[in-house]
């Protein structure tokens, strides 16, 4: 164990922070605002890269530091507001914590000696943080964790160049208002140029979905008598690590929990009063506009309006700068416009698209998320959450207290629909398209539920109860499913930690349950000794995806391969559909059981979905049986590992950073979740 002693400027008394064994900061102060200024200087001396680097993202500054390849990326979010430099801040009651946390980074910051490595190696210097640093990364978060934007944009080109009924389920909600927007702009969107999809993941494919497990339970269903929660965020292994962890200590107070590097914000944690957890809400806060151009002005319910150009003045490595011209209308940039700007575009057109993203006009602050920690009691849990009706997040919250209350949230700020569902792009001269934004009152979804429980996982977590869609493009309910599963089965005595703790290591896919029947029945008959050999394992397998099965080596890299896009291209033949897993990742086209529906609008096309389907799977076994030899010696451990490495390990400084392979269990849809990465199957 290793102590720090420390001496801050503004601090209001000296105090320690100690590092145990395990690498956690513990921090122990006299005050609140000096635990948090010891959370600023242990985060700042462990993590001062990961800072910087999140900030220049978030600032629209990556170009600058990274250099010229991430100009679309600085000029996206530069468009859209993302850093917040277009509304600046406004004032919060949590300004004081923030500022106590910039404190001791900044302290930290000054007292170097040297710059770090990574800052040498980058051809930069460390800087001081402020307040917008804090409030551009909390608008950032919002900003990449779920753009919805691309799902809108293609799912309408899909449906006005085949039809809504072919595509009707790639989307949770959708109403007649929506299938009106495809009738209306049938020409338009059936000619949407694709091309902006790789404004959302400029740089990089966008990872495999991941996602994130959380459930709470109130005392009544537990062996204590106290309400329980369990969070598992389900972050991607890396060094350094997602999340920093920390203990504050101040008199009767301790908080400890899991933050970003870089803010005072605790996504996850408890004190002596409260405890909380979240997962990626999956929330719909983008609306795409088809827009009716016309000598440099947009059509509006009230007439013809001037569209405003901006300069983006986008600073690159090296000194340099790039400028790009971007036009907007009343709803954000013209991403036509902004294409051309970047020297991508093609002809515009009369017919273009914008896009709004909720946050784009609204000024947030530092000090939002700042207080959870302090709070007493859900309902002071939920009252900090948001400040005027606004939280720059995209997340689900569970909060309980000691006083057994059990609240859920909706921690975000979207628009407020009504009619249309927003799943495909909008007319943007329609006034009643015009919608305002979410209030706190909306989201503060469930309190005390008659179950005892309530829980998350990346799924649609509202149904039709809400007053407007919040959830388009959720993922799998199969996690959540199997959460209520098991609380519903009960535990004899009450639930403990150590159920909770093999809750989050199950094992069990309910979307396998679900799928595997319907890929038998098309595998059923095939003469091909490989897919007969496939058929055999699934159904004996018992849907559990443990290290040492052998059935999910055939399930997981099959599902990998996208037998149901190659299914959908070999029908309709749109090279399109080639863009959806990479540009607009939440239409993945995957239940397999949509396209053997007898009544379904894909039934006419069974033979070719056979086809495919054994297809994709014998080649699946052909490319195992070559990395694992014999089938007797297949294990999905063998298959799917783990390695943990630096991203800047090639490097002689990082080289020693790097552990594994380690076997793993677990797939995309287990509550113990696990996914490899890249294509599957082998080495």
């Amino acid at each position: 164990m290793g102590s720090e002693t420390t001496h801050i400027a503004g601090a209001d008394a000296p105090f320690d922070i100690v590092w145990d064994d395990t690498g956690v900061a513990h921090v122990y102060a006299t005050t609140v605002a000096d635990a948090y200024r010891g959370m600023g200087y242990a985060a700042a001396s462990e993590r001062l890269w990961q800072i910087h680097l999140s900030c220049a993202y978030a600032n629209s500054e990556a170009a600058a530091l990274l250099g010229e390849r991430f100009v679309p990326q600085d000029a996206i979010q530069s468009a859209c507001n993302v850093d917040g430099k277009r509304t600046g801040l406004v004032p919060s009651d949590g300004d004081w914590i923030a500022d106590a946390y910039l404190e001791g980074m900044n302290s930290y910051v000054r007292a170097l000696d040297a710059p770090p490595p990574e800052f040498v190696h980058a051809g930069t210097e460390p800087r001081e943080f402020t307040r917008a640093d804090v409030a551009a990364r909390y608008r950032f978060t919002s900003w990449f964790q779920h753009k919805s934007w691309t799902e809108k944009m293609m799912l309408g080109r899909l449906m006005a160049t085949h039809s809504v009924r072919q595509f009707r389920g790639q989307v949770l909600h959708f109403s007649r208002e929506d299938a009106a927007q495809i009738s209306l702009h049938g020409e338009a969107l059936r000619n949407i140029d694709p091309a902006p999809l790789s404004l959302a993941y400029p740089i990089n494919v966008p990872p495999a979905l991941s996602g994130s497990n959380n459930w709470a339970i109130r005392g009544e269903l537990s062996a204590s008598g106290k309400p329980m929660l369990a969070t598992d965020p389900h972050q991607p292994h890396t060094i350094p690590n997602t999340f920093f962890y920390v203990h504050l200590h101040a008199g009767d107070w301790d908080a400890f929990g899991a933050a970003f590097p870089g803010v005072p914000y605790f996504m996850m944690g408890y004190t002596r009063d409260i405890a909380w957890g979240l997962t990626t809400g999956f929330v719909d806060s983008y609306d795409v506009y088809m827009e009716h151009i016309h000598s440099n002005r947009a059509r509006t319910a009230d007439g013809w309006e001037d569209l405003t150009t901006r300069s983006l003045r986008i600073a690159t490595k090296g000194g340099g700068e790039t400028t790009v011209d971007v036009d907007f209308t009343r709803h954000g940039p013209l991403l036509e416009s902004l294409m051309n700007g970047l020297g991508r575009g093609r002809s515009r057109g009369s017919q273009q698209t914008a896009l709004r993203w909720a946050l784009a006009d609204v000024p947030t602050s530092a000090g939002a998320l700042a207080r959870l920690p302090l709070a007493k009691t859900t309902e002071e849990f939920g009252n900090f959450l948001f400040e005027d009706d606004v939280c720059p997040l995209v997340n689900n919250i569970i909060a309980v207290d000691s006083s057994n209350n059990l609240e859920r949230f909706m921690a975000t700020t979207l628009p407020a629909r009504s009619g249309v569902t927003g799943s495909v792009p909008l007319t943007g001269w329609n006034a009643a398209h015009d919608f305002p934004l979410s209030r706190a009152a909306d989201l503060k979804v469930e309190k005390n539920p008659a179950r005892g429980y309530t829980h998350t996982a990346n799924n649609d977590t509202m149904g039709e109860t809400g007053p407007y869609t919040i959830h388009n493009f959720p993922t799998s309910s199969a996690r959540a499913d199997r959460i209520a599963e098991v609380l519903d089965a009960g535990s004899t005595g009450g639930f403990t930690s150590d159920d909770f703790a093999a809750m989050q290591l199950d094992l069990t896919d309910l979307r396998a349950r679900h799928t595997v029947p319907h890929v038998l029945s098309l595998l059923e008959g095939s003469e091909d000794a490989d897919v007969a050999l496939a058929r055999e394992l699934l159904a004996a397998w018992d849907y559990r995806a443990d290290a040492a099965a052998a059935a999910p080596c055939l399930y997981y890299p099959f599902l990998d391969r996208f037998p149901t896009l190659k299914f959908v291209r070999r029908v309709l033949e749109d090279e399109v559909l080639t863009l959806l897993p990479g540009g607009a990742p939440g239409l993945n086209l995957s239940d397999i059981a949509h396209y053997t529906d007898p009544n379904g609008a894909w039934a006419n096309h069974r033979e070719v979905l056979v086809d495919v389907v054994r297809a994709t799977m014998a080649e699946v076994v052909q490319r195992v049986r070559s990395s694992l030899g014999a089938p007797s010696e297949w294990q999905w451990g063998a298959l799917h590992q783990v390695n943990f490495w630096h991203t800047l390990r090639k490097h002689d400084t990082w080289s020693h950073m790097q552990a594994g392979p380690d076997p793993q269990g677990g797939g995309p849809t287990t509550l113990g979740m696990a996914m490899h990465m890249g294509p599957g199957p082998g080495r």
